[in-house]
């Protein structure tokens, strides 16, 4: 149902309104209008995108998750489809997800679920790697002409290992 929404409504929707704003301002404006849009959105979108990018590379090297970081790029990266996205609804979308306190917002509705999801994700993680695999086996070195070891002694090793829990 939602791919339907999107795929099949939201277009009917825009063509419906782009036929309205045509009549109302004409077609040569919309145009221009809807052209314009999707200019300014890529220059904000390239804009905001590299200073989150800068604050997620920043976050990371303090040793902090980079929560709002993160959703702040979803939502560029939103905005940035739905700017080049032919059609007012999406625009005005698309402009909405651009402005920062709007992007707080609705990091704080949503802020709760994503931060325990990367908290839940974090402790897997730690745990994952608590965990330490040894492996025993044997080395065979081979000197027939297909496995030749030649004289830059080489630290890549071939062999086969069985994992016995």
């Amino acid at each position: 149902m939602p791919l339907f929404l999107i795929l099949i409504v939201v277009p009917l929707i825009e063509l419906m309104l782009l036929i309205q704003v045509g009549g109302m301002i004409g077609i040569g404006w919309t145009f221009v209008l809807i052209i314009a849009t999707a200019f300014i959105g890529a220059k904000l979108v390239r804009q905001q995108g590299l200073q989150t990018w800068s604050n997620i590379q920043q976050e990371m090297a303090q040793g902090q998750l980079p929560a709002q970081s993160l959703f702040d790029g979803i939502c560029i990266l939103i905005s940035g489809v739905m700017l080049i996205t032919p059609g007012l609804i999406t625009d005005v979308i698309g402009l909405l997800l651009m402005i920062p306190a709007f992007r707080a917002a609705s990091y704080r509705q949503f802020g709760s679920k994503i931060k325990f999801k990367a908290a839940a994700s974090a402790h897997f993680q730690q745990s994952q790697s608590q965990s330490h695999s040894t492996f025993e086996g044997e080395f065979t070195e081979k000197t027939d002409t297909e496995h030749r070891i030649t004289e830059d002694k080489s630290s890549t090793l071939d062999g086969e290992f069985e994992r016995k829990d």
